[in-house]
């Protein structure tokens, strides 16, 4: 192997910068996916309930949706879902976001998705008393209990999901 100057291999010269490794992860993720032949649809629930300051976008959202008619992502989906539900403290945006996907799934979902949410009521009602406040004082529990409760809400009204799951149908027809 050559030596570059102050004695070092070639090889422990290289640094690589965190957009090679990160390059290097995606590479990595996407060849296990194909090899392991694991639905594509895991990492878009995951990355539509990152950790990230913006929601998740819509079109993921619909391909979630679409999934949830085969019933072995449906429960891949909502596995995510319910795990991320599970998160606390700093990982707040995790719940928020499943909270956002399970209402959107309650509009658009598979009816099996829908009795898998409503299974999993009292989960969701527990983060009508989450807590957490950022280090920067900023205090986002209001967010998620708010959407706890109002899918909770939701979900004791069977009358409320058909009316909009049929607003949902004749929005996504125009």
């Amino acid at each position: 192997m050559k030596t570059v100057s102050g004695g070092q291999s070639e090889l422990a010269s290289l640094a690589l910068c965190p957009s090679t490794i990160c390059f290097c992860e995606n590479r990595k993720r996407e060849v296990n996916l194909k090899v392991l032949k694991v639905p594509e649809i895991e990492p878009k629930v995951l990355d539509a309930t990152d950790n990230e300051p913006w929601g998740p976008h819509g079109t993921v959202l619909a391909e979630i949706s679409q999934a949830t008619e085969k019933f072995t992502e449906c429960q891949m989906v909502m596995n995510v879902l319910w795990t991320r539900l599970g998160e606390t403290g700093k990982d707040w945006r995790y719940v928020y976001k499943a909270l956002a996907v399970i209402e959107y799934l309650v509009a658009h979902g598979s009816e099996r998705a829908i009795d898998d949410i409503i299974e999993h009521t009292f989960q969701i009602s527990e983060l009508s008393s989450f807590e957490y406040v950022e280090p920067s004082g900023k205090d986002v529990r209001l967010n998620v209990r708010t959407n706890a409760e109002n899918i909770v809400s939701l979900l004791n009204d069977k009358d409320k999901i058909h009316e909009v799951r049929n607003k949902a149908v004749a929005n996504r027809d125009k």
